[in-house]
């Protein structure tokens, strides 16, 4: 049995690694004055990010709509026998509802391939390094259930924390009160960001961009001991600062593999630019 893996594009992996891989991205959705772009397709991110800057519109997002997962799907049973889905967390998105219904619109005209979809209960990167190891394993002859199996013992091993240059964004996007925005404007806080079980939470206020670096790799460590790790050092235009962290990371954790990529637009929406930080992957 072969196996093809159906993920979002919210995962934020660079081409290169995805080569070779049995992966399928399906495209979110930005939302901008009437005008709707697919994630990682019709917008790069520096375009992105060029247009928040100047517009005073924010850009929304959506899910992707069963039909562009029952075209992944469709394509992915070109390939393989078993498709795990994976999608980012159905607390911060409608992505698992669209794609469970493709998968139910699929069976209606064939049901001699299994399609299982999967919640990562993550997002971003995080849900990234499930999907590049759950492609790796497929590549190498991997049953769907064992792929399952690692995808649910992952979810309590990966982690992702980032900051964020400005709490301006997130405000526009109705998420903090104005009063919280002006205090961090004033006082020049880096808020660190933590996602873990499909939930955001704030978990540190460092004054400084140097400090939320070493919050971040400290946060990073904790509980690590000796265990290997992957890492993916995300940014959202902000690579100057990803890389100084890599580097911080590579010192501090000698992981196995790390590597640096850029969040899509449909990410940096939310974070507005500036956002750095890491998924850790213990192994």
């Amino acid at each position: 049995m072969t196996v093809a893996i159906v993920t979002d594009s919210s995962v934020s992996l660079p081409n290169e690694l995805l080569a070779g891989l049995p992966v399928f991205v399906v495209p979110m959705e930005i939302h901008h004055n009437g005008a709707v772009y697919r994630d990682g397709l019709d917008l790069s991110p520096a375009s992105f990010y060029s247009l928040q800057r100047s517009s005073g519109a924010m850009p929304t997002t959506s899910a992707p709509h069963p039909g562009g997962f029952l075209e992944a799907f469709n394509a992915a049973s070109q390939r393989a026998d078993e498709i795990v889905c994976l999608t980012l967390s159905a607390e911060l998105s409608a992505t698992y509802a669209a794609a469970d219904t493709a998968r139910q619109m699929f069976r209606e005209s064939n049901d001699k391939i299994s399609i299982q979809v999967v919640d990562s209960r993550t997002a971003a990167t995080a849900e990234g390094l499930m999907v590049l190891a759950a492609g790796r394993s497929a590549r190498q002859g991997t049953p769907a259930s064992t792929i399952i199996a690692d995808i649910q013992r992952w979810r309590s091993s990966i982690a992702l924390y980032g900051y964020l240059d400005s709490l301006y964004y997130v405000w526009k996007g109705g998420r903090v009160p104005r009063v919280v925005m002006w205090m961090g404007k004033l006082l020049d806080f880096k808020p660190i960001l933590q996602l873990t079980d499909g939930k955001i939470s704030m978990v540190e206020r460092p004054r400084t961009e140097r400090k939320a670096m070493d919050r971040i790799v400290a946060l990073a460590r904790r509980g690590l001991g000796n265990a290997p790790v992957r890492v993916a050092v995300i940014h959202a235009d902000a690579r100057p600062q990803a890389e100084v962290l890599a580097d911080q990371l590579q010192t501090a954790l000698a992981p196995k593999e790390i590597f640096v990529t850029e969040l899509t637009p449909v990410i940096g929406a939310h974070t507005g630019p500036g956002l750095v930080g890491c998924a850790i992957h213990r192994l």
